[in-house]
């Protein structure tokens, strides 16, 4: 057991014992720390997973156990709250010569709101939602929340959030959950996948809070029906809907099959979406393969697009449920969370100077934002990934015979793994 405090030191150990990739050895360290005991954030846990945290932190604070009687951990109750989902999007602004690309892979990432009313519900939650149209109210409505039920969800723009760092481009767009645990004086203790709680001033949490229209001040939390432990229906009903959520969305793109489609358009052709028009060789295609990688690897994933912390909550639902299929379908699954930090590492080729050190980068903003580094060098990594874009603008790093070679590498890679994908689901349905 560790202290929150020493969490990036022994994550950099583990890195170096073990040869893991960063949000890999951190899921790992993760796994085996305690919350404090004392305090306004009594119940704090960091994560991987942002929403799947901020319900565990909630019902660590309400005594809610597993089927064992032992606190849930984040693996376990990312299975119970729907597992993983899946979908691929990408937008190109062709006056600003600018295309962007997404991939989603927990269940419901496009609806916070549904995700974690669907988990409370299915561990015999009511949830609570409050949302106000002024910043008054909302700060009102936050104040008498935590003092009447302890931490609370809050949506946010994260790009509005200090200690994020993020440009200010982000703005609008940022759409993320933290948790409240604290509201004292001008301040708010806060929770957001970080080792330690991080102090707010509440007019920083209040715009942050109101920036995104159809989240303004939101807040939710959950009244218990008596039960003290979660029982065995919760994980058939995850299940379900986790295999649901990936095949009966109403737009494909949030679907399994995404994954293919996407690998068909990484390999070309003359549709719209495909990569020979929406991203070709500059900072178009540059800023695809940074997307790819960050998506999969550090955008509140634990890694290997959720795959691998899906794995680990497969396995210890297996013992703590008494479902010994499901130790085999979680090998299934750990599989894939390497298939899929494969592809992100091969969209940024080691052998490429430039490719090593946005990911590189990308990882040593993960490892500051997690553990509370100075914002100041959050936003130190942000400006040298933009200078590699702009670097990309002018000349690519990848000769033009290179790049079809990667975009066939990567399109075969994704190929592989939406077949793997499908003949998991295959498993989990049976």
């Amino acid at each position: 057991m560790t202290s929150h405090k020493h969490f990036k030191q022994l994550v950099r150990a583990r890195m170096s014992r073990t040869g893991e990739r960063y949000a890999a050895a951190r899921r790992q360290v993760l796994a085996q720390a305690t919350a404090p005991r004392t305090g306004p954030a009594r119940a704090h846990l960091t994560g991987n997973v942002p929403a799947t945290t901020a319900l565990r932190i909630l019902l660590a604070h309400a005594g809610l156990t597993g089927p064992d009687s032992r606190p849930l951990s984040e693996a376990l109750l990312f299975v119970l709250a729907g597992g993983i989902g899946a979908g691929a999007f990408a937008f190109l602004y062709e006056k600003e010569d600018w295309a962007s690309l997404f991939v989603g892979g927990r269940h419901l990432w496009q609806d916070d709101q549904e995700y974690l009313r669907a988990a409370g519900k299915r561990l015999g939650l009511k949830t609570v939602l409050r949302e106000a149209t002024a910043r008054k109210a909302g700060e009102r409505q936050l104040r008498e929340a935590v003092e009447a039920v302890g931490p609370v969800i809050a949506w946010v723009d994260a790009a509005h959030l200090p200690h994020r760092a993020l440009p200010a481009q982000w703005s609008g767009g940022g759409y993320h959950v933290i948790t409240v645990y604290a509201v004292e004086g001008d301040h708010a203790l806060i929770g957001d996948l970080t080792d330690e709680p991080v102090p707010i001033a509440l007019s920083d949490l209040a715009t942050a809070r109101a920036r995104i229209k159809k989240q303004k001040h939101r807040l939710l939390w959950f009244e218990r029906d008596g039960r003290s432990r979660i029982e065995g229906a919760a994980l058939a009903s995850a299940l379900e809907a986790c295999a649901t959520g990936l095949t009966r969305q109403r737009m494909r793109s949030f679907q399994l099959d995404s994954f293919a489609d996407l690998a068909q358009r990484i390999l070309g052709g003359k549709g719209r979406e495909s990569w020979d028009v929406m991203f070709p060789p500059g900072g178009r295609l540059w800023s695809a393969l940074t997307s790819l990688y960050n998506y999969i690897e550090h955008y509140g994933t634990g890694g290997g697009l959720c795959r691998s912390i899906f794995a680990e909550g497969l396995a210890e639902a297996a013992s703590s449920f008494g479902e010994p299929r499901l130790a085999v379908l979680a090998e299934s699954y750990e599989r894939l969370g390497q298939g899929w930090s494969a592809l992100a590492e091969a969209a940024l080729p080691d052998a490429v100077p430039p490719c090593r050190e946005a990911r590189g980068l990308l990882a040593l903003k993960a490892e500051l934002t997690h553990s509370g580094g100075d914002p100041a060098e959050i936003r130190e990594c942000f400006d040298q990934l933009s200078r590699l874009e702009k670097e990309a603008r002018k000349r690519f790093p990848i000769p033009a015979a290179g790049v079809a070679e990667l975009r066939a590498e990567l399109s075969r890679r994704l190929t592989e793994i939406h077949t793997e994908e499908v003949a998991a689901l295959g498993e989990l349905v049976s």
